[in-house]
């Protein structure tokens, strides 16, 4: 695996990175300033550039930028202590996959890196068996098929959608697949399954009441296919995100290319595989985007952005008053 090069002035920064990322089974080279890390680059292949925004002499992006003219491979990660709306849209701009505020989340960092580079490999060779020992290779277990003639869909259906109600998502699954081979059209079966895969990928709460690792959710503008790597970090409220508003006004004045070629990609689609951004989130059970997520331009987008800020106002206020109670019990 082609190294890791981390990219810091701070010395405890630079060295917990190294070690943890080192522990975790990453090959990393470290840099002090940006000079440093071109000098690095121009003498070694690396497969991921961790950088801080503010360095000594060239900052983040400028390194950023150079390293990626001497290597258009190289995937970059701006992290910084001091984020903005325009650093992002910049470090987007020139090639970086993510932009990631201080304090920073390592976990976070490995999952991006992990998506990136793929889980680290680590080669076991166990030792060969005497030649008797050597048992006949059992049989696959061969995985049980459900055929399904297209009269049964509808009891089918219902039948699944218990399950998933019920919790059993990987029989739910097992059925909506199944309903999928016998009519692949079918729109409703095609969303259940999107439901119920986003329900098998969601944390699950064990009988002794100890929570599983929470998963991070990818952005949906990831889901959408605009950007390749992010994962959200507002549960989806995209109202209250920075990195939502950013795409948003890159999508109205469209001055990004690669964001235009996107979306020539995705009007290439079917219609069907164009989910509503809504119905991505889960705020609505079904919809197609008509607009190629023009959403600024959507009557359906303008309503529904409306009611969830009426929903916002009223936590608000309901938090105010609550606040207000307790402010005044404590008089």
């Amino acid at each position: 695996m082609k190294p890791i090069l981390v990219v810091e002035d701070e010395t405890v920064m630079r060295e917990s990175l190294r070690d943890w990322l080192g522990d975790e089974g990453y090959p990393v080279e470290t840099a002090e300033h940006g000079e440093a890390a071109l000098k690095a680059i121009g003498e070694q292949d690396f497969s991921v550039l961790i950088l801080d925004m503010r360095l000594p002499g060239k900052n983040g992006l400028e390194v950023l930028k150079e390293a990626r003219a001497q290597n258009p491979q190289l995937k970059g990660i701006i992290i910084t202590a001091y984020p903005s709306v325009e650093t992002a849209v910049e470090a987007m701009r020139i090639g970086a996959i993510d932009y990631l505020p201080k304090p920073l989340s390592l976990d976070a960092l490995e999952r991006l890196i992990e998506k990136t580079l793929g889980p680290v490999q680590v080669e076991i060779k166990p030792k060969a068996a005497p030649k008797e020992a050597i048992a006949p290779p059992l049989p696959a277990k061969v995985k049980e098929i459900i055929t399904i003639a297209p009269e049964e869909i509808p009891l089918h259906i219902k039948q699944a959608k218990a399950n998933f109600e019920a919790g059993h998502y990987a029989e739910a699954l097992r059925e909506f697949e199944a309903i999928l081979g016998t009519a692949p059209g079918n729109i409703e079966t095609r969303v259940w399954i999107q439901k119920t895969k986003q329900a098998l990928a969601e944390p699950r709460t064990e009988a002794a009441g100890v929570a599983e690792e929470v998963k991070p959710k990818e952005c949906v503008w990831v889901k959408m296919g605009l950007v390749a790597y992010r994962f959200c970090t507002r549960n989806y409220d995209c109202l209250t995100c920075e990195f939502d508003q950013m795409m948003q006004e890159q999508m109205a004045s469209g001055e990004s290319t690669e964001l235009d070629q996107a979306l020539e990609r995705l009007r290439e689609l079917p219609g069907s595989q164009r989910l509503c951004r809504y119905a991505i989130k889960g705020d609505v059970s079904h919809r197609i985007c008509s607009r190629i997520f023009q959403c600024v331009t959507c009557e359906f987008g303008q309503l529904m952005e409306d009611a969830l800020q009426q929903k916002l106002a009223k936590l608000q206020a309901r938090r105010e008053a609550l606040l207000k109670k307790e402010q005044k019990a404590n008089a």
